[in-house]
């Protein structure tokens, strides 16, 4: 199955959608066809969106069952180990609404400060922070495997919180990575899950 939503777009896009889809609620269309003609679709779309958004959510064989692809700027589509998940974007941060400063030694120098600036103010709005640790298989991301998951969560009262996942894998770890960080493949056989609960799990524990 394949689920479309449209936002803000031009008229005649919605009613060309319609010889494909079936419009179930205003800007959301589903449709059941090949790979090949989804893809053609969504290149239809891409080229006559004009100013408005679109979303395609579709079935795909990967852990969740689904994976999506989305033009919207305030949000990226981001792939952890097999798992799609959609990453909400600081539109603040963005570079294309802030003036670019120049290449000389002056323009970098006050770079600098008004990058440490926010960084400062950043900090001293903080209420809590957590720091991550992720242990890999290596550093290829087509092949090699998270195999733990750590995170500390500093908290507004000087208290943490501590998480810790081991990650069930499904090839040997190599013997550097193995000497590193004291896991081999026995070890997260019988101590590790799999990743999709760990990252819930690792969701849940981040909060906000």
């Amino acid at each position: 199955m394949i689920v479309i939503t449209l936002s803000k777009t031009p008229q005649s896009l919605r009613g060309d959608l319609t010889k494909w889809c079936q419009e179930v609620q205003t800007g959301v269309y589903v449709g059941n066809f090949s790979a090949r003609i989804r893809d053609l679709i969504w290149q239809r779309i891409i080229s006559n969106i004009g100013q408005g958004e679109a979303t395609l959510i579709y079935s795909t064989n990967n852990e969740l069952g689904f994976d999506f692809k989305t033009t919207r700027q305030d949000k990226m589509v981001a792939d952890f180990d097999g798992i799609p998940l959609m990453v909400h974007l600081n539109s603040q941060n963005k570079l294309s609404s802030k003036k670019k400063l120049g290449f000389s030694k002056a323009a970098q120098h006050h770079k600098v400060n008004n990058f440490r600036s926010q960084v400062q103010d950043k900090a001293d709005s903080l209420t809590s922070l957590a720091v991550l640790d992720i242990e890999t298989t290596g550093l290829n991301l087509e092949k090699d495997k998270i195999i733990s998951i750590g995170a500390i969560k500093y908290l507004e009262n000087n208290d943490c919180e501590k998480f810790y996942r081991l990650i069930k894998v499904d090839t040997e770890v190599p013997d550097n990575i193995e000497k590193i960080t004291q896991l081999n493949k026995g070890v997260l056989a019988n101590k590790g899950i799999d990743i999709k609960t760990a990252l819930l799990d690792l969701r849940k524990f981040l909060a906000d």
